[in-house]
């Protein structure tokens, strides 16, 4: 259990740091898993693709009897040719086709399948990084709403103090009825602030079990945020350049454009005629090929091309080239609607932090501030040289300036992980 002072763990407390929920969150996530699908989905194309332009072998084979048949006759000149029926027909072939000429579509269709794996395999990257940034996030604000609660627990304790000191001083008659209902009054909005901070905890443990898949243990603590020394936010420039250079979903893009490209290409080859090369060898008994048919097996090879071109199709077509010209400009115009998209996240990012920084090194002023000005306070009073309502003021403010400087801490990782998001160097460390 916690105690009172903030930070403070007793034995019986589990450790968990952000690397733990970072690899059980990428262990767990189905969207990641989906992704995956989606790569090997993308891979099996390109085979497919692949496997067109090589020669095909297809192997088949027959077997049947006929029934009812009756043998033939035909009248010759000097006497009638008896023309055996065959009952039994069995027969095997073996069939090679290649093709020769397609108008690069079967080409097209291969370089749009490398694409479209290109993009999957990019997607993929941006899915994990997303679930880094989940991860990391859903961690760093129940770091936040941990150490909050133990700052709030502390101001509770010591309202608690100050509320039985000012019953005692009641009935000793140094206090007035206002003075001590103040005193309760505050102490049960410091309680209603505590358990505020309650909620917010089981709603940061409840995002991290969903992005793991199992709950934290009860007497789970997380890691106080270590601020580096010397942070700094690099120049906006910068900021930005970095982000378009690695950000897979800018990748994704492009790989989308290039893949959409190439199947205006593959479609344009529908306008050109399609050559083929086709060979065959065919052993039956009998022979269909064999006038009369002859109860023996023969065999038959057949080699030739097969020229096929397609000179009126009432545009379709012409109808297909416009629709893949129609998603090539869409995936144009995609990209440069995520290039805005990265760039606005990355300067809204890089502002975080900026504000994040400074707003750390005010409230921790503002929390020694707050400290002192309780402990002049209470000194003021006892000597009865400051109204009671200033004291509870300051009890109000030194509660406030510890509630701040907590959650200015967890904030500059929080925005700090946003803008290693932003800028597409989110990897594998916390």
């Amino acid at each position: 259990m916690l105690s009172a002072e903030p930070g403070i763990t007793d034995e019986t407390n589990t450790q968990v740091n952000a690397a733990q929920v970072l690899a059980d969150a990428l262990r767990h996530s189905l969207t990641l898993k989906l992704s995956a699908q989606d790569i090997a989905a993308a891979r099996a194309r390109t085979l497919q693709t692949r496997a067109q332009l090589l020669p095909a072998l297809n192997l088949a084979s027959h077997g049947g009897h006929y029934e009812g048949l009756k043998d033939g006759a035909v009248a010759g000149q000097y006497n009638t040719i008896i023309i055996p029926s065959v009952a039994d027909w069995y027969g095997a072939s073996a069939t090679l086709s290649q093709p020769l000429f397609t108008g690069g579509q079967l080409w097209q269709q291969k370089i749009h399948a490398g694409f479209q794996y290109n993009a999957t395999t990019q997607a993929w990257h941006s899915v994990e990084a997303d679930v880094r940034r989940q991860a990391l996030s859903a961690y760093w604000h129940w770091s936040k709403s941990f150490y909050a609660l133990a700052t709030l627990r502390a101001a509770v304790a010591r309202m608690e103090v100050h509320a039985t000191d000012m019953r005692n001083f009641h009935d000793a008659g140094l206090a007035t009825d206002n003075d001590t209902l103040s005193t309760e009054v505050l102490l049960d909005k410091t309680r209603l602030y505590l358990e505020e901070a309650k909620r917010y905890d089981e709603i940061a443990r409840a995002q991290i079990a969903f992005l793991t898949g199992h709950d934290l243990p009860s007497n789970a603590v997380p890691n106080r945020p270590v601020i580096p020394a010397g942070l700094s936010v690099a120049p906006e420039s910068d900021v930005l350049n970095t982000a378009r250079t690695n950000r897979p979903e800018y990748a994704v893009r492009r790989m989308e454009l290039n893949a959409a490209g190439a199947l205006v290409d593959m479609h344009r080859a529908g306008y050109w005629p399609q050559l083929y090369l086709t060979a065959s060898y065919d052993y039956d008994n009998p022979n269909p090929r064999i006038i009369p048919p002859q109860d023996e097996w023969n065999g038959d090879f057949y080699a030739g091309v097969a020229l096929s071109w397609n000179i009126l199709d009432w545009g379709l077509t012409r109808g297909k080239v416009s629709e893949a010209a129609a998603r090539a400009a869409q995936a144009k115009l995609r990209l440069t609607q995520e290039d805005e998209r990265i760039v606005l996240e990355a300067r809204q990012a890089r502002i975080s932090l900026q504000d994040a920084i400074q707003s750390l090194t005010v409230a921790e002023r503002a929390q020694q501030s707050a400290q002192r000005n309780l402990e002049s306070a209470t000194s003021l009073w006892n000597s009865g040289l400051l109204r009671h309502s200033e004291l509870l003021d300051a009890h109000t403010k030194l509660t406030q300036a510890q509630y701040d400087a907590v959650s200015a801490r967890a904030n500059i990782v929080l925005t700090q992980t946003a803008l290693n998001y932003a800028t597409g160097q989110l990897n594998g460390n916390p």
